[in-house]
């Protein structure tokens, strides 16, 4: 469960991020940080990523809470996945969690880093892409050593020693 940690940990930080734009800017606008390539645009969101599923709040909070419970659900079989994976899945869980509480508190998920060629969006997003790509990393992982666990030849030396010690 160590990973809910950062699950905590991107949730405040998305929600700090979002408390800092809504109270320093107005919708729409916009401050400059790399001339042609970045800036802060403060954008209300009522969609999901690319501006699709528009003005289905509804749907969209059934989703959110779907995957959340479904983690949740399943967390004391997380020290099974593989560590990257359980890491993706506690990054993800603080994404969705993050923008949950934009559409539950605000009917909105409040976006506003613009990179210009790419759709503006926040913290929250960034975390379920990470968390996503880890997950997908972590299913297709060479290690297929279980979070916690030993690999079997590990447990073998271990055993090998203990013999030898009470010798």
């Amino acid at each position: 469960m160590p990973y809910f940690y950062l699950t905590v940990l991107i949730v405040l930080l998305d929600q700090a991020t979002k408390w800092l734009v809504q109270t320093k800017m107005v919708p729409m606008q916009s401050i400059g940080l790399v001339r042609g390539l970045f800036s802060f645009t403060y954008a209300t969101n009522y969609g999901a990523a690319f501006g699709i599923l528009q003005s289905q709040t509804l749907l969209l909070i059934a989703i959110s809470l779907g995957v959340i419970i479904t983690v949740w659900v399943n967390r004391r079989k997380m020290n099974q996945y593989p560590r990257m994976m359980q890491v993706g899945l506690g990054v993800a869980l603080g994404g969705a969690l993050g923008n949950l509480t934009d559409r539950i508190r605000l009917g909105f998920v409040v976006d506003f880093l613009d990179f210009y060629i790419w759709p503006i969006f926040n913290v929250a997003d960034m975390a379920i892409v990470i968390g996503v790509v880890l997950i997908v990393l972590g299913i297709f992982s060479k290690d297929q050593r279980k979070g916690n666990q030993e690999p079997e030849n590990m447990q073998g030396v271990e055993k090998a020693v203990s013999r030898e010690e009470k010798s």
